[in-house]
């Protein structure tokens, strides 16, 4: 007989037996272009997620939950789902006779062109983030220029200075 091998943990850079919640990179890189995306947004969309119940196939986190574990105002928690709902992250549906919520989730915009076609207040941002970009491609060229290919030998005249 041979012993069951375990599966390995491939989300986290180090072993861990807890649990943890897995994030779409989009919601980091595409979805924070959007003026109305703040931090808490993240961190409800991820509670969220955390309190997935697979077989259900939705969460149903109680607000007094997320005030209290995520140490957040039941108006900030409001306006992150909202937000969610709004960019389509997230759908809302009453559960039960005592108006608590469940949320199911949507597949996520993973190109940021398609993002501010679908959500044009989200260009200001798109178009900053190009900048920085440009920025900081400069930057990079310029020192690149400054520090020789190891290997290669250079010669520095009196101009360079």
């Amino acid at each position: 007989m041979t012993d069951a091998k375990k599966d390995v943990q491939k989300a986290l850079p180090y072993d861990y037996e807890g649990g943890w919640v897995a994030v779409q990179n989009a919601v980091l890189t595409v979805y924070t272009l959007h003026p109305d995306f703040k931090t808490t947004t993240l961190l409800v969309y991820a509670y969220l997620l955390k309190n997935y119940n697979i077989g259900r196939r939705y969460s149903w986190p109680s607000f007094d939950s997320m005030e209290i574990d995520l140490n957040v105002s039941r108006g900030t928690i409001s306006a992150a789902i909202q937000t969610l709902c709004d960019l389509g992250m997230i759908n809302i549906f009453k559960r039960g006779s005592r108006g608590s919520h469940a949320y199911t989730f949507n597949a996520l915009i993973d190109d940021e062109v398609e993002f501010i076609t679908r959500f044009p207040d989200a260009i200001p941002n798109y178009e900053k983030k190009l900048a920085k970009v440009e920025r900081i491609g400069a930057k990079k060229a310029a020192f690149d220029k400054l520090i020789p290919v190891r290997g290669q030998d250079i010669e520095l005249s009196q101009s360079d200075f």
